[in-house]
C-alpha cells in the first residue's frame, strides 16, 4: 500500500480583539482625582444579543465521553469542545485542533501536529498533555475505541505534536476520532484529572477551545452559553460543514431552552421564540414547509430499535431474542407514532441507505409479523406465561413510548404478560445504564454512520451489552482492515448471522426527522442532532 501522508494544513486564523470606544463624556472638575475615570464603551463586536434553540428534551449531563445521548452533544459539541478531526457534510474527515496528521504505511502509527497558539475557555494554551489527556480518557472510556486500537494510547512527542502506535493498524481511527457517539473532545488535562477524581468519573467543569463558554443551566428550563472572544477560528471565513469548518460566535448568548410540550412548542415557533429546533413533530411538517417565513429540511436521520439488554434475564436468552424479532410488526409499529407512511422508511440494512454498508442480508428475517413461529421460539426459550416481558422506555420520548405500547399489544395478543416502565430521559439512562436487572429491552434509536463499528448497539461495554464473539470479532477485522472491498464482505455476512442467530436489536425502521429555523437566520446544519453553531443573522 502507498504510504498514506494526510497534509492538510489548514490556515490558522487569530481572533483580533476590537479596539474598545473613548471615554464616556465626562468631564474633569479641575479639582483634581477624586473624580470617577470615564467609563469605557463596550467593544463593537458585531454580535447579536441573543440565540435562542428549542429542544425537546434535557441532557441527564454534558459528559458526552461518557454519555451518548444527542442532547449532551447539542449544547456542547462543536460549541464548547472540539475535536482533533472532524467530518463535514459529505462525511470527509478533516484535521480541527490538528493541522494536520501522518498515518503509517500499514495505518497502525498515526501521528497529529496539533494547532499552536489554540486557547482553551480558562486562558491555558493547548499542548500536547491536554491533548494525550483527553484522547486516553476517550479510549479508556470506550471498548469499541480500545479494541480498535488495541489498547494502544496517545503520547507526546513534543508540545504540539501527539503520536499513537498500534500493534495492528486500524484505516478507520480518524473516522472514529471524528465520527463516534462517544465524542472525542479536547479539555484541559486538569478537568480530565478532575473527572478521574471525582465519584462519579464525569466531567466537573466544561473547559474547551470552542466559540462558546460554559455560563450557566437552569433545570427544566435552559442551559447557556456565552461567547468566547479568544476563539481561534481555522480553514476559511464562511467555509463551514457538516461538524465544523470556520467558526465564530455570532451571538453574546445561546440558550438551549427545553420544550417538552409539542403544542407548547409548535406555538412558540410560529412566534419565533425560538430560531430553531429539531423537535417538533413531523405533523406540524406542513404548516411550515411553503411558508417563506421559515425554512425546513426533512431527512431520515434515526434507525429505530429494539435494543435487547443481553447482560441478564430474558433479553440475553438467544431464542426469545429471535422470537421477539419474528413477531414485531413493523408496519404497525411504525404507523402507530407516524401515521403517515412518507414520514418512514422500512429497510432490514443496519446502515443507512446511500452508504457503501448498506447491506441487504438477512432481510428475510426483517419484519416477519408472524406470531405462530414468536410462539414456538418463545417455548424453546422456555418463557411462560407467567413470566413478564419488560420493555423500558423514556416517557417524554412520545414516539419510544407509542412503539413500546404496540410492541406490547402484540405480545400480550399471544397470551403472554408485557409490562412498560416508562420515565423521564435522566431516570431512564441511569436505568438503562446502571440497572440491567429491571428490564428486558429498551427502545431507542441512532443516527447514520460511516462505519459500521460506530453504531453504539454493537458495542460490548455499552447499555444492551453485545458480547457475542462472532461480532465482536468481526467488528474488530472490519476496524483493523486496510482492504475496504474485504471489509464490506466481512460486514455483509455479518448483518447476516445478526438476523438469523443473535438478534442484538430488532430494527424497526428509519424515522424521517424535520429541522425547522426562522428566515431570519441561516447556516443551519443538522449531523445526528441540529448542528447550531454556524446559525448567524440572514444576509
Amino acid at each position: 500500500m502507498n504510504k498514506k501522508v494526510l497534509v492538510l494544513l489548514l490556515s490558522v486564523l487569530l481572533v483580533l480583539s476590537l479596539a474598545a470606544c473613548g471615554g464616556g463624556g465626562g468631564s474633569s472638575s479641575g479639582g483634581g482625582g477624586n473624580e470617577p475615570a470615564p467609563a469605557e464603551e463596550p467593544a463593537d463586536t458585531g454580535r447579536q444579543p441573543l440565540l435562542k434553540i428549542a429542544s425537546g428534551s434535557e441532557p441527564a449531563n454534558l459528559d458526552v465521553v461518557m454519555e451518548t445521548n444527542d442532547d449532551g452533544s447539542l449544547v456542547v459539541c462543536e460549541s464548547i469542545y472540539e475535536r482533533l478531526m472532524y467530518v463535514d457534510a459529505n462525511n470527509e474527515i478533516h484535521p480541527e485542533l490538528a493541522e494536520s496528521v501522518e498515518v503509517s504505511e500499514d495505518s497502525s502509527q498515526y501521528t497529529y501536529h496539533l494547532r499552536k497558539g489554540v486557547k482553551f475557555h480558562d486562558g491555558k494554551e493547548m499542548t500536547a498533555e491536554d491533548v494525550v489527556a483527553s484522547m486516553n480518557r476517550w479510549i479508556d472510556a470506550s471498548e469499541t475505541v480500545s479494541n480498535m486500537v488495541g489498547g494502544a494510547h496517545f503520547e507526546a512527542v513534543d508540545d504540539y505534536t501527539v503520536t499513537i502506535k498500534m500493534e495492528k493498524g486500524t484505516a478507520y481511527l480518524n473516522e472514529m476520532i471524528a465520527c463516534y457517539a462517544q465524542h472525542a473532545i479536547i479539555t484541559t488535562k486538569e478537568c480530565v484529572e478532575e473527572a478521574q477524581a471525582s465519584d462519579t468519573g464525569m466531567l466537573q467543569t466544561f473547559i474547551g477551545t470552542g466559540p462558546y463558554k460554559w455560563n450557566e443551566w437552569v433545570s427544566a428550563d435552559h442551559i447557556s452559553l456565552v461567547a468566547n472572544d479568544d476563539y481561534q477560528p481555522y480553514g476559511t471565513d464562511g467555509d463551514y460543514s457538516g461538524w465544523g469548518g470556520y467558526k465564530h460566535a455570532y451571538y453574546d448568548e445561546v440558550q438551549i431552552c427545553y420544550v417538552t410540550d409539542a403544542t407548547t412548542l409548535n406555538a412558540a415557533m410560529q412566534n419565533k421564540d425560538y430560531a430553531a429546533t429539531t423537535s417538533l413533530d413531523m405533523m406540524y411538517l406542513k404548516q411550515y414547509e411553503n411558508n417563506p417565513e421559515y425554512g425546513t429540511h426533512v431527512d431520515a436521520t434515526e434507525l429505530k430499535a429494539v435494543i435487547f439488554n443481553k447482560k441478564e434475564g430474558w433479553g440475553a436468552n438467544e431464542k426469545f431474542r429471535q422470537a421477539i424479532q419474528a413477531l414485531i410488526n413493523v408496519d404497525d409499529v411504525m404507523y402507530a407514532y407516524y401515521g403517515d407512511e412518507n414520514f418512514y422508511e422500512l429497510y432490514s440494512s443496519y446502515m443507512f441507505k446511500g452508504t457503501p454498508w448498506y447491506s441487504e442480508a438477512g432481510s428475510e428475517f426483517y419484519n416477519q409479523h408472524d406470531p405462530e413461529k414468536a410462539k414456538a421460539l418463545l417455548e424453546e426459550a422456555g418463557f411462560t406465561k407467567d413470566d413478564t416481558f419488560t420493555i423500558l422506555c423514556a416517557s417524554d420520548s412520545e414516539d419510544y413510548y407509542t412503539f413500546a405500547q404496540e410492541i406490547q399489544s402484540e405480545f400480550r395478543n399471544l397470551g403472554y404478560n408485557c409490562e412498560i416502565i416508562a420515565y423521564e430521559w435522566g431516570t431512564f439512562t441511569q436505568i438503562r445504564n446502571n440497572e440491567p436487572d429491571k428490564y428486558n429491552v429498551f427502545l431507542t434509536g441512532f443516527s447514520p454512520k460511516v462505519l459500521p463499528n460506530l453504531n453504539l448497539f454493537l458495542s460490548a461495554s455499552w447499555a444492551g451489552w453485545c458480547t457475542d464473539e462472532r461480532i465482536q470479532g468481526d467488528l474488530k477485522e472490519i476496524s483493523t482492515a486496510t482492504d475496504f472491498d474485504a471489509a464490506v464482505e466481512t460486514w455483509n455476512a455479518l448483518q447476516g448471522y445478526m438476523y438469523e442467530t443473535s438478534v442484538p436489536i430488532v430494527k424497526l425502521g428509519c424515522g424521517t426527522n424535520m429541522t425547522l429555523w426562522i428566515s431570519e437566520v441561516e447556516g443551519v446544519e443538522y449531523r445526528e442532532h441540529l448542528v447550531w453553531v454556524n446559525i448567524h443573522p440572514a444576509a
